[in-house]
């Protein structure tokens, strides 16, 4: 990146186009996190799409999908920050930028609810809560949406305190405890309390 003018007024805006398409497939304007991270960025910008502060940014109504208009609200963004900081360690400086913008938004007032309840969203893909008999008014969100969950936390380093399994199952326990819902009905096993 790192042209002179607005990105929609340039060639760039194509390849954003084509990029969005390529990795979009069946779903009609939206990018889900999997989807999101196929994203091929030019070659003259490293971009870490599994980084949570960028993908933050990135999906500027927190709605846990990114359209294309969203997508080119941030190459703009990418462009101004390349223009005024430079290519030297740019992707670094876009890093810290964006958890500054995260930061601005967690430090207020149910700002760290808002991230948690964004972090639910995009972590589902679009897959819908369930709920089940045994435990009346409570949302479950998959085991697919765990793993994702898991995926997401692995620049954290967290395989190397928990495997996979016991991810779940600690946060299986955790809705036990919280009352949420049972270990022992077979028909959750595969599912945790959205909290």
């Amino acid at each position: 990146m790192g042209i002179a003018g607005s990105i929609a007024d340039s060639p760039f805006l194509s390849y954003l186009q084509n990029e969005f398409e390529r990795v979009a497939k069946n779903r009609v304007g939206a990018l889900y996190l999997h989807q999101i991270q196929q994203l091929q960025p030019p070659q003259d910008c490293v971009l870490d799409l599994r980084h949570l502060a960028t993908l933050w940014k990135l999906d500027k109504d927190r709605n846990g999908y990114v359209t294309f208009d969203e997508l080119l609200d941030f190459a703009e963004f990418v462009n101004e920050r390349r223009r005024l900081l430079g290519s030297l360690d740019f992707d670094r400086k876009l890093r810290a930028q964006c958890v500054v913008d995260l930061w601005e938004v967690i430090r207020e007032d149910r700002g760290e609810e808002a991230f948690a309840d964004w972090v639910i969203r995009i972590i589902a893909q679009g897959e819908n809560h369930q709920t089940f008999a045994a435990s009346p008014n409570v949302n479950f969100m998959s085991r697919d949406a765990v793993m994702t969950l898991y995926e997401l936390l692995q620049p954290f380093q967290i395989s190397s305190h928990i495997d996979q399994q016991g991810f779940l199952d600690m946060l299986q326990q955790i809705g036990e405890h919280m009352n949420l819902m049972s270990l022992h009905v077979e028909e959750l096993d595969d599912w945790v309390p959205v909290m």
